[in-house]
């Protein structure tokens, strides 16, 4: 009797693993890079230095990821696995961030060039505090949105607007910013801890003393956009640091911080132009 053909089975061959991005990963720091740079560019006329500026504030925080993966932030695999690639893209983005910088330094007007000091210093402690793994504490939260708002600080000289315009605009996003990460964190919190901690009372305080000093501001002389631009997502995160959101309601909530940073970019840009 014939003997029957055997037939090979052979096992599926396996899925390439999907390759590492080398973007940010923080989608809200992407607004507080985006918001900021975009009232800078509306509430003046942008020239040749404020597009340099932008374009190297960018590519800046584009290289924040690489950087991330090289110094092994994002794990001993990750550096394994695309430490290399991670070096190729940091290299890359810092010549275009490092070459489009300095062109628009060098076209920036004085107070521009002067108002960068900022954001070198406050870079400089958000590296510090990424080095000691403090970024995501609400301080580190906190000064990591200063850092990325106050970009916005100089490319708004660089485009020609007045001192105290921009200085309202940086103010703003700064004190919105941290309205906004004390809500966050107390969600954070309360879903960390299964409800067992809960900073809400605490925080609520503390955004009501941002929208506060908005007000503050104002009326010691800056323009009352810088008020009328912080009391929203101020108002906002105040309710969601005393009532209890289901976790399950996290999206949600997200975009509603999203609207509150665009009715604080529409305030801003109408009252500042």
């Amino acid at each position: 009797m014939p003997s029957q053909p055997v037939i090979s089975r052979q096992a599926p061959a396996a899925a390439p693993a999907k390759r590492r991005s080398m973007l940010p990963h923080e989608h809200g720091a992407w607004g507080q890079l985006a918001m900021p740079l975009l009232t800078a560019l509306a509430i003046a006329r942008p020239g040749a230095a404020a597009w340099l500026l932008t374009a190297a504030v960018v590519l800046a925080f584009v290289a924040h990821e690489p950087l991330l993966v090289v110094l092994g932030q994002r794990g001993r695999r990750a550096v394994a696995e695309d430490g290399a690639r991670a070096r190729r893209w940091l290299a890359a983005l810092g010549a275009l961030a490092a070459a489009t910088g300095l062109a628009g330094i060098a076209l920036a007007p004085p107070a521009a060039r002067l108002a960068l000091l900022l954001p070198a210093a406050l870079a400089a402690l958000v590296g510090v505090l990424v080095w000691r793994r403090l970024e995501k504490t609400a301080a580190g939260e906190i000064t990591v949105a200063a850092a990325l708002a106050s970009a916005g600080y100089a490319v708004a000289l660089a485009a020609g607007a007045e001192h105290p315009a921009a200085l309202a605009a940086l103010l703003a996003w700064i004190l919105a910013f941290g309205a906004a990460t004390l809500a966050v964190q107390v969600i954070l919190v309360r879903v960390r801890s299964k409800g067992a901690a809960d900073p809400g009372r605490r925080h609520a305080v503390l955004a009501g003393l941002l929208a506060v000093a908005a007000v503050a501001l104002s009326a010691a002389g800056l323009p009352g956009a810088l008020a009328l631009a912080t009391l929203p997502t101020a108002l906002f995160s105040i309710v969601v640091c005393l009532v209890r959101v289901s976790p399950k309601r996290l999206r949600e909530l997200g975009w509603a911080l999203v609207g509150s940073s665009a009715v604080t970019l529409v305030i801003l840009v109408v009252g500042l132009r």
